[in-house]
C-alpha cells in the first residue's frame, strides 16, 4: 500500500487529467526551509504560528491536503492543537509546544497528480535572558580596553548591538559610533584607546540582543566607565592586538566580516590584501573595508565560492611597529539551483522531455527525484546532473516531478507539473 494512502493510481490520475483543463494546473507556493516559533519565553506570551501550504493562484479544481511529520502521517484529529485553514492546506498551531518541533511536509492531491512542498524544519526559538547587573570600570587612560557581552543560551544566536543609555531612562539612548570603538564577533565592545569621552556616571554602555525569540531587544550586559586611571607606564604608541579573525567558514550568499581589531594611540587603520592584492576597494564594492570601522572589519557583502583563501591585514599607526595578520576563509554552500524546473511544462505526447535541475553545492549535493511524491522508478526516465529526461512522453506521465538536493549544510527542493497533451 502506498504511503499513508495519498497516492492515486496512474489510471485514476489519467482519467482526472483528461477531464481537467491543462492551462491552469494546481501549483503550490514555495515554503521556507525553516520555521521558528518562540516557546515559554518570559518576555512574550505564547502565540500561534502557521505552516503555509497554498496554491500559487486561485484554483477552482478540487484539492485535498495531507501532511507528514518526520516522515509519518500527521493525524490532525489526534492533534487538537493544530487546525487546518479552510480552503487551503496551511496549518495553524494554536498553542505550540516542544512536541511540535519536527520536519513537516505538505502533500496536495490534485486532478494532475500529487504536489508536495519541500520539507519544513520546525524548531523552537529561545533566548535565556540573563540578569544584566551593572559592572563598573576604571580603565587606564589612553590604553585599549574591552567591555564584555556574554553570549546567552539561545537559538539562533542573537544579533548584538551596543548603545549608550541614560541609566535612569533607557529610552534616552544613542548608538555607539566612534572610529576608536568596534563591536567584535564575540559581542564584546573593543575600545582602541579610552578617553574622557567614555567616562560618565549617568550613561551606561548596554549590550543588546535581538532575536526572533523576543519582541524587543533585551539587555545582556551593562557597563559604567566611572573614571580613568592614570597611565604610569611609558607611552610606547605601539599597535596592540585586540581581536583577530583566525579562521572563518562562511556560506555562499551570506554577508560576513573579517576582523582585524588593533588598539593603541594613535589609531591604526588596517589595510587588507588577498594573495598580495589590495582589496580595500570603494565603499560600495562587494568587498570593502569601508564600513564605519576605520578599516578594522573587511566586509564581504555576498560571499562567492572564489572568496575562499588566505587574507592579510596590515595595521599601521605611522608611529609604532607595523603589525600583520593572516586569516583563512573557507566557503561552503547548501544546495543552490543553477538551473531549476519551471513551475509548469506543457508538452505533446511522444516527445522526449528534459526537466532541468542543475545544482551547485560545496561539498557536492546528492540529488533525487520524485513523481507524484513517490521515488522515480521508470525505465524510460534518465537522471543526470543537469535534469530528468523522459523518452517518448505519454499522457500517463502527467504529474508532479520534484527535484531534491541535499548535502551536510542544507537541502533545496523544486517541483514542476508536467502536462502531456
Amino acid at each position: 500500500m502506498r504511503r499513508f494512502g495519498i497516492y492515486l493510481s496512474l489510471s485514476v490520475l489519467s482519467a482526472l487529467c483528461a477531464a481537467q483543463p491543462a492551462t491552469n494546473p494546481v501549483i503550490l507556493r514555495d515554503v521556507p526551509a525553516e520555521v521558528l516559533f518562540p516557546y515559554k519565553n518570559t518576555l512574550d506570551a505564547q502565540s500561534p504560528f502557521v505552516l503555509e501550504c497554498l496554491t500559487v493562484n486561485k484554483n477552482s479544481q478540487k484539492v485535498s491536503y495531507k501532511w507528514t511529520k518526520n516522515g509519518q502521517p500527521l493525524d490532525l484529529k489526534a492533534n487538537p492543537n493544530i487546525v487546518q485553514r479552510q480552503g487551503e492546506g496551511s496549518l495553524v498551531f494554536i498553542n505550540p509546544g516542544q512536541n511540535d518541533q519536527g520536519v513537516y511536509q505538505c502533500f496536495a492531491e490534485t486532478p494532475q497528480g500529487i504536489a508536495s512542498t519541500r520539507p519544513i524544519n520546525v524548531k523552537t526559538t529561545f533566548l535565556e535572558v540573563p540578569k544584566a547587573e551593572p559592572v563598573h570600570h576604571k580603565p587606564v587612560e589612553g590604553r585599549p580596553y574591552k567591555l564584555d557581552c556574554p553570549k546567552p543560551n539561545a537559538y539562533p544566536e542573537p544579533t548584538i548591538t551596543w548603545r549608550s543609555q541614560l541609566a535612569t531612562d533607557p529610552s534616552i539612548s544613542d548608538d555607539v559610533r566612534d572610529k576608536r570603538i568596534t563591536v567584535g564577533p564575540d559581542g564584546a565592545l573593543y575600545i582602541a584607546n579610552v578617553t574622557e569621552k567614555e567616562v560618565s556616571d549617568r550613561f551606561v554602555y548596554v549590550c543588546l540582543g535581538k532575536s526572533p525569540a523576543v519582541r524587543d531587544e533585551v539587555p545582556l550586559a551593562k557597563h559604567f566607565i566611572d573614571s580613568l586611571t592614570e597611565d604610569k607606564q611609558k607611552k610606547d604608541n605601539e599597535v596592540v592586538e585586540q581581536y583577530l579573525t583566525k579562521e572563518l567558514t562562511a556560506k555562499v550568499g551570506e554577508q560576513i566580516y573579517l576582523y582585524c581589531i588593533y588598539g593603541g594611540n594613535p589609531l591604526a587603520h588596517p589595510d587588507w590584501f588577498r594573495d598580495g592584492k589590495d582589496i580595500n576597494n570603494e565603499p560600495n564594492s562587494r568587498i570593502t573595508r569601508y564600513n564605519r570601522s576605520a578599516g578594522k572589519r573587511l566586509l564581504i557583502r555576498e560571499v562567492l565560492p572564489e572568496d575562499a583563501g588566505e587574507y592579510m591585514c596590515v595595521a599601521n599607526n605611522e608611529v609604532g611597529k607595523v603589525k600583520k595578520h593572516t586569516m583563512k576563509l573557507s566557503v561552503i554552500s547548501a544546495p543552490i539551483f543553477k538551473k531549476k524546473p519551471e513551475q509548469q511544462m506543457n508538452v505533446r505526447e511522444g516527445q522526449d522531455v528534459t526537466i532541468p535541475c542543475e545544482i551547485t553545492a560545496i561539498p557536492p549535493a546528492t540529488t533525487s527525484w520524485t513523481y507524484n511524491a513517490a521515488p522515480i522508478g521508470k525505465d524510460r526516465m534518465t537522471v543526470t546532473n543537469t535534469g530528468l529526461t523522459i523518452k517518448k512522453v505519454q499522457k500517463t506521465d502527467t504529474g508532479y516531478y520534484g527535484c531534491s538536493a541535499k548535502n551536510v549544510h542544507g537541502q533545496n527542493y523544486a517541483e514542476t507539473v508536467l502536462i502531456v497533451a
